[in-house]
């Protein structure tokens, strides 16, 4: 059974409302953007039970293949990615399946609506800022574990942009940089430049690379655009020029 971590209030909710699922033999649709954990809620109320994608399943249900589910519980990821909605509802009620479903999206069309009785919408990591902290402390022991680091990094990068995913990949990062130095981050530069260089005008197209990581570095250790440009050796006018430049990517 995956873990849901519930620590801010909203989760808080969230968790005692699939506690109740868990008794309550009714199809579920979990709703939230990508990353919020909706597969782990779906686990957490359903253990044990199978995750099929949505489309693959309808496939199977296509090809008369899966009749080892009838009368059981399934979760169904990206439901809203099924394009023959007849034919899984048709399934579901032949089938006497209990469905526990995941999307991002928060429309559909009636037929597949009506097929659940409670919707369970989990809000991104920003609107619940109490669950970043024990969710990067399991994807630290996690990252530890696979590669094999014993010590955990003085200071952990923490990025939610993409809520779990994002934060995942960030405390990855965190502990890679512990063991790598200027010779394996040019190697990777290069790697990268030299799978996608194309085109007469490379250095420009590669030049935020360096440019905004070092503007970005400059404005979290610097207070104000008069020491940026002091310890970067720019004039005031040529950093505002590459702040607008690369604003988007600060």
């Amino acid at each position: 059974m995956q873990d849901f971590i519930a620590v801010s209030e909203i989760s808080k909710e969230i968790k005692n409302s699939a506690d109740l699922l868990k008794t309550l033999d009714i199809n579920a649709l979990i709703i939230g953007q990508s990353g919020v954990g909706k597969k782990s809620l779906a686990s957490y109320i359903a253990k044990d039970a199978p995750i099929y994608n949505a489309r693959q399943l309808q496939d199977d249900i296509s090809d008369n293949v899966i009749s080892t589910l009838n009368d059981k519980t399934v979760i169904v990821d990206k439901i809203d990615t099924l394009t023959n909605i007849e034919l899984f509802v048709s399934w579901v009620e032949s089938a006497n399946v209990r469905i526990i479903a995941t999307t991002s999206k928060n429309e559909f069309s009636s037929n597949l609506t009506d097929l659940f009785s409670i919707n369970l919408e989990i809000p991104s990591l920003e609107e619940r800022k109490e669950d970043v902290k024990p969710l990067a402390k399991k994807f630290s022991k996690e990252a530890g574990a696979i590669l094999g680091i014993e010590t955990t990094p003085a200071k952990l990068i923490i990025n939610t942009q993409n809520n779990a995913h994002s934060l995942r990949k960030s405390i990855y990062f965190s502990y890679l940089f512990e063991t790598i130095g200027e010779n394996e981050i040019m190697m990777l530069l290069e790697k990268y430049m030299l799978d996608n260089m194309q085109g007469e005008n490379s250095y420009r197209d590669f030049q935020y690379l360096f440019e905004a990581p070092l503007l970005k570095a400059s404005q979290k250790k610097y207070k104000s655009q008069v020491q940026m440009a002091k310890h970067l050796g720019l004039n005031r006018i040529t950093l505002r020029k590459k702040l607008e430049t690369y604003k988007e990517l600060l």
